[in-house]
C-alpha cells in the first residue's frame, strides 16, 4: 500500500494516543522509526497489515475497529493537509460524493502521486424507501471497515449529516485475470439519514441524494440529428459495444493505432483490447458492476504489428484475427502500446455501453512515442492541458524524488558523522580532564588557572636493563600491560593522568575539581599502582617489575597548551620538587615530601617511616617519608580486587612487603628520566 496510509497512521495513533504508543507499534511491527512513513515509497499489503496488527495489539482495540478509526481519520487528515476543498466541492450530496469515489482514487494515484495502485470501486443505488445501497468492490478482502469510517466522517463534516450504515451483505468470489486469479470481495451497505434535515448556506435541505431531477424538453424539430461521422469526429476515441461486449461503433481516430480488421462491427472488443484498470474480467455485467470506476484499456497490437496487418491479405487477417484471442505470448510488453482512459456508460437501452475517452498521455515523451501530436487531442478534451502541467508536474516530483534520497543520505551522514563525533570527544575527555574538555567542545577559551593538588611522577628503574635484551615488540607489549594496570587505577581513585613518556608516568590529583583529600587520593593510588606492578614479570630477570613512585604537594599552574592535539600542562615548582622525589627515590619505595606527609596525614590515615633529609638540587636538604601502608583502606579496597580469605591477608600490606623484598635482587643507583628530567629543568 501507499506510504500516505501508513503516515496517516502515525498521525492517527500519535494524535490519540501519543508518541510513545507510536514507538510501541514500531518496536512490535519490526519497523525502523523514520522508515516507516515514506509518503511516496510503496509498502507491500503485508507490512501495512503487520503494521496495523501491532495498532490494534498496543491499543488493545480489534483490527475492524483500528481500520474504521483509520477510515474516519483519513478524511479528516486529508482535509487538514490541503484536500478540503477539493473534498467540499465534488458533490453537493452524499451520493453524488461516492459515486465519484473511483474518480477521485484514479486522480489521487495516477495523476497525483504516479502510483499506479489496485484500488477499490464504489457503486451507489437508492431504494424504495430513499435510502441508499453503496456496492463496494475490492480485492483485498477485510478493509470494508475503513468504508464505514470514511463514509460516517463524509456525511459529518461535509455534508452535515447524521447517518446509519449497516452492511446489508458480504460476498467473494475467485476472478481470473491474465496475471493470475484473486479473491473479490463485494460488500453492500445500507446508509439511512437518521438526524433531523438541516439547511445548507444556499438554503436545500442536506439529503442522501439531489434534491431535484432534471427534466429535458422534448426536441419538436427532428431534423436536429449528429450522423455516425459527425460522432465520430466529435467524440474520436470513443467505441460502443453490445450486451456480448462485441464492437458497434467506434471513433475515426482509433483506426489510426487499430488494425481496420479489428474494427468492423461484430469483433469481440477482447480481441482489440486489455483492461488494465480496473482489475476485472472486461464482461458486461463487471463494466456495469464498476461502471463509477476509471477504465484503463490497451490496445492489443502495437504499431509494428498494425503495418504488418494492413499489409495482409483477407485470407491471412482472418487467420491473424482469430490467432488475436488465443495469443498467450503478451505482446503487451512489446513497443508502444496505445491506452485510453475514460468512463463506460450505460445507454438508456440498457442493452449497450458507449466509452467515452482519451488517449492516457500523461507527457510529451509518451505522446511522442505513440506517433501522435497534440492536434490528435480535440481542443475540449483536457488531456492537452494535462500534458502541459504534467511537464512540470514530473520536473517537480523529479525534485522532491531527488530531494528525499539527498535527505535520506544526509540522515545517514549525520548518524555517521554524530557516531565520529562521539569518538573524537571520548578521545578528548581522555586525553584532557572532564570538564575541560566539556568547556573546549563548547567553544569556550580555557584560562591558565593555579591549583592545590599533589603530583606524582613513577618509572621503572630496571627497565632500561631490559630495553638493551629485547626486541621492540617486546617493550611496547611490557609497557602496554604495565600502564594498562595502572591506568585502571587512575580511573578507579579519580585522579588525572598528565602523560607517559617511555617508562615514566605523571599524575595529579586535586584538578580541575578541588578536593581537600587530593593527597590522600594521590597517596591511595601510588599503593595501588604498586600493587598492580608487581603482577608484571621482567622477561630479562624473571623478577616482578617494581615501580619507583615520588608524590609532592602544593600550588601548581595548569591550562591547555596547543589547538591541534591541545595538551593539559602542569608548571611550577610543586611539579620540580615531585620530579626530585621520584629521581632521587628507591625502587618498591613511595618517596614523599613533607607536604604530602602533612597534607595526607591532615584529610587519612596513613603509616610513613621517615627517611631524613636529601639534598634537592638547587634547594638544599628536603625532608623525606616513605609511605607504607594505609591504616583506612586495605589494597584490595585500592585495587578493586576480591580477597582470597584462605590465601591473603586481610590488608594485604604483608604480601605486597613481601613480594618487594623478594624482587630487590638487584641494587638500582638513581637516574632521570625523560619526564623527571623535563620537569627537573623547571624552576
Amino acid at each position: 500500500m501507499f506510504g500516505f496510509i501508513h503516515e496517516s497512521i502515525r498521525q492517527l495513533i500519535c494524535r490519540n494516543y501519543g508518541e510513545d504508543t507510536w514507538i510501541q507499534v514500531l518496536e512490535k511491527s519490526g519497523f525502523e522509526n523514520g522508515k516507516e512513513n515514506i509518503v511516496n515509497h510503496y509498502y507491500s499489503d503485508t507490512d501495512t497489515y503487520v503494521l496495523v496488527d501491532s495498532v490494534s495489539l498496543v491499543i488493545k482495540v480489534t483490527k475492524d475497529q483500528v481500520w474504521e478509526m483509520y477510515g474516519a481519520f483519513l478524511i479528516t487528515y486529508s482535509m487538514e493537509i490541503g484536500w478540503d476543498e477539493l473534498v467540499r466541492s465534488m458533490s453537493p450530496n452524499l451520493k453524488g460524493f461516492l459515486d465519484n469515489l473511483d474518480s477521485l482514487h484514479y486522480f489521487i494515484d495516477h495523476v497525483v502521486y504516479k502510483a499506479n495502485l489496485r484500488g477499490p470501486s464504489f457503486r451507489c443505488e437508492e431504494n424504495s424507501e430513499g435510502d441508499l445501497l453503496l456496492h463496494y468492490f475490492t480485492g483485498r478482502p477485510g478493509l470494508y471497515p475503513i468504508v464505514k469510517g470514511v463514509v460516517r466522517e463524509v456525511a459529518k463534516r461535509v455534508f452535515d449529516l447524521d447517518i446509519n450504515l449497516v452492511v446489508q451483505g458480504r460476498t467473494q468470489r475467485s476472478v481470473h485475470m491474465n496475471n493470475g486469479e484473486r479473491v473479490e470481495e463485494h460488500v453492500v451497505f445500507l446508509i439511512k439519514n437518521i438526524g433531523e434535515s438541516r439547511r445548507d448556506s444556499d438554503g436545500s435541505h442536506a439529503s442522501l441524494l439531489t434534491s431535484s431531477n432534471s427534466n429535458f424538453p422534448e426536441i419538436l424539430d427532428d431534423t436536429l440529428q449528429m450522423s455516425l461521422d459527425d460522432f465520430s469526429r466529435a467524440l474520436p476515441y470513443h467505441f460502443v459495444i453490445d450486451e456480448s461486449c462485441k464492437l458497434v461503433q467506434c471513433g475515426s481516430e482509433l483506426h489510426n493505432h487499430i488494425p481496420n480488421e479489428l474494427l468492423q462491427p461484430g469483433t469481440p472488443i477482447l480481441r482489440i483490447f486489455e483492461i488494465n484498470r480496473p482489475q476485472i474480467p472486461l464482461d458486461f455485467e463487471n463494466i456495469c458492476n464498476f461502471i463509477n470506476a476509471v477504465f484503463v484499456l490497451q490496445v492489443k497490437t502495437s504499431p509494428l504489428k498494425k503495418k504488418l496487418m494492413d499489409a495482409m491479405s483477407q485470407e491471412e487477417l482472418k487467420q491473424e484475427v482469430e490467432a488475436l484471442e488465443d495469443d498467450k505470448s503478451n505482446e503487451l510488453t512489446q513497443g508502444h502500446h496505445l491506452k485510453l482512459k475514460g468512463q463506460m456508460m450505460l445507454l438508456s437501452s440498457k442493452k449497450h455501453i458507449i466509452y467515452l475517452c482519451s488517449p492516457y498521455v500523461t507527457s510529451i515523451n509518451e505522446l511522442m512515442q505513440y506517433g501522435m501530436r497534440l492536434t490528435a487531442m480535440p481542443l475540449h478534451d483536457a488531456t492537452r492541458d494535462l500534458i502541459l502541467l504534467n511537464q512540470q508536474r514530473l520536473s517537480d516530483v523529479e525534485v522532491n524524488l531527488q530531494l528525499e534520497a539527498n535527505n535520506e543520505q544526509l540522515e545517514t551522514m549525520t548518524r555517521e558523522l554524530e557516531i565520529e563525533r562521539q569518538k573524537t570527544d571520548s578521545i578528548l575527555k581522555d586525553m584532557l580532564p572532564k570538564r575541560i574538555a566539556q568547556q573546549l567542545l563548547g567553544g569556550e577559551h580555557i584560562e591558565a588557572a593555579e591549583h592545590d593538588a599533589t603530583v606524582m611522577f613513577c618509572d621503572l628503574p630496571t627497565f632500561q636493563q631490559t630495553i638493551p635484551q629485547s626486541s621492540p615488540k617486546e617493550i611496547v607489549r611490557i609497557l602496554n600491560e604495565i600502564f594498562k594496570k595502572l591506568d585502571r587505577i587512575i580511573v578507579i581513585r579519580g585522579v588525572y593522568k598528565v602523560e607517559t613518556v617511555s617508562d615514566s608516568y605523571m599524575a595529579v590529583s586535586g584538578i580541575t575539581e578541588y578536593t581537600p583529600e587530593h593527597a590522600e587520593n594521590m597517596c591511595h593510588v601510588a599503593l595501588g599502582m604498586m600493587w598492580e606492578a608487581r603482577s608484571v614479570v621482567d622477561p630479562i630477570s624473571k623478577n616482578p617489575f617494581l615501580l619507583r613512585i615520588g608524590l609532592h604537594s602544593g600550588k601548581i599552574v595548569a591550562g591547555v597548551v596547543g589547538t591541534k592535539s591541545p595538551k593539559y600542562c602542569l608548571f611550577g615548582e610543586t611539579v620540580t620538587l615531585a620530579s626530585q622525589m621520584e629521581c632521587q627515590g628507591m625502587a618498591g619505595k613511595i618517596q614523599c615530601s613533607k607536604w604530602t606527609y602533612l597534607q595526607a596525614s591532615a584529610t587519612g590515615r596513613f603509616e610513613f617511616s621517615p627517611r631524613g633529609r636529601i639534598a634537592v638540587k638547587d634547594r638544599g636538604l628536603t625532608e623525606t617519608y616513605f609511605l607504607t601502608r594505609s591504616l583506612k583502606k586495605s589494597i584490595w579496597e585500592i585495587v578493586e580486587h576480591d580477597r582470597d580469605v584462605n590465601v591473603n591477608s586481610i590488608e594485604g600490606y604483608e604480601e605486597l612487603e613481601t613480594s618487594i623484598e623478594n624482587a630487590m635482587t638487584l641494587k638500582v643507583a638513581p637516574r632521570g628520566n625523560h619526564l623527571s628530567s623535563a620537569a627537573c629543568s623547571i624552576s
